[in-house]
C-alpha cells in the first residue's frame, strides 16, 4: 500500500505535535516540531524519486521535526519573530560573511550568509549559519542551503 506524500506529512506533523504538546509552557516546541517536519518533509519530496520519495519525505518530515523542536523549545515568540527578520534581511540584501545579529530579552543570535549563487529552477541561492546564544552559555548552530522559491519565498534546498 502506498501512502501518499501529504498523509506522511500530516502523520508525521500529528505524531510530532502530540509527542512534544504533552506539558504546559512547550508550545513553541510543538509548533517549532510542526514547522521542522513540514519544511523538512517537504526538502525531502523533492529530492526522493519515484517509490523512494515517500521514504525521503518522512525521513526529511522526521529530521525538520528534530531541529525545529529543539529550537522551537529554546526561545520564545518575541526571540523567534526578531530572528527571522534578521535572516531575511541576511538573505535579501545581506553581505557575504557579515553577521546580522538580533536580540529579545532572554536571548541573542546572528545570521552569517554566504555568496549568492544560482540553482536549477532559482535565480537566488545562498548558503547560511545560524546562531542562537542562549543564557545557559550553549550555542544552537544551524546551516543549510537555501533558495528564494517562485512564490518570492526561501526555501530550504538541502
Amino acid at each position: 500500500m502506498l501512502i501518499s506524500k501529504a498523509a506522511a506529512l500530516a502523520a508525521v506533523g500529528v505524531l510530532a505535535l502530540g509527542l512534544t504538546a504533552c506539558g504546559p509552557g512547550r508550545e513553541g516546541e510543538g509548533l517549532g516540531t510542526v514547522a521542522g517536519a513540514v519544511g523538512g518533509g517537504l526538502i525531502g519530496s523533492t529530492i526522493g524519486g519515484g517509490s523512494g520519495r515517500v521514504a525521503a519525505t518522512v525521513i526529511g518530515a522526521g529530521l525538520g521535526g528534530l531541529v525545529g523542536n529543539r529550537i522551537g523549545a529554546a526561545i520564545d515568540d518575541d526571540a523567534r519573530r526578531r530572528a527571522h527578520d534578521a535572516e531575511y534581511e541576511a538573505l535579501e540584501s545581506g553581505y557575504e560573511g557579515r553577521p546580522y545579529e538580533w536580540r529579545s530579552d532572554r536571548y541573542r543570535g546572528e545570521v552569517i550568509v554566504g555568496p549568492r549563487y544560482s540553482r536549477a529552477d532559482y535565480e537566488r541561492c545562498r548558503s547560511y549559519t545560524r546562531r542562537i546564544y542562549m543564557d545557559d552559555g550553549r550555542v544552537i548552530t544551524e546551516r543549510g542551503q537555501t533558495c528564494r522559491g517562485p512564490r518570492g519565498r526561501w526555501v530550504e534546498v538541502g
